[in-house]
């Protein structure tokens, strides 16, 4: 029989290397500041339902939702989800409370510029 617990992180090493993936391809397109694993996978209590949820801080984002969604989206495999921020956008989000740029510079799992999201402790 498996061992369970092997098992579950050789499923969150896979999610967590999805991400990876998915930063590194989207970075060919944007600048990328800085990115974070946030959620169930982040803190390790995902299911098979759980998407991989990706803070990315980036310069040059539209300014357009529809169009900043268009490009996050295009890198972005099945299961990842990813929500962008430009630097700017990012401090006013820390700033006032915002629960996602909260937990990827104090719980996320850093995929890119941990000297820039740990700057906010």
């Amino acid at each position: 029989m498996a061992d369970p617990v092997a098992e579950r992180i050789r499923r969150r090493d896979a999610l967590l290397a999805a991400a990876r993936d998915y930063v590194d391809r989207l970075s060919r397109r944007a600048p990328v500041v800085a990115a974070a694993v946030v959620g169930s996978v982040a803190r390790g209590d995902f299911n098979v339902w759980s998407d991989v949820d990706v803070v990315v801080v980036a310069d040059d984002l539209p300014d357009r939702i529809p169009d900043r969604g268009l490009v996050l989206a295009a890198d972005a495999r099945m299961g990842v989800q990813a929500v962008g921020f430009t630097p700017r956008e990012f401090e006013r989000a820390h700033r006032r409370g915002d629960p996602l740029a909260r937990e990827a510079t104090t719980s996320g799992v850093v995929l890119r510029g941990e000297g820039y999201l740990r700057r906010f402790h």
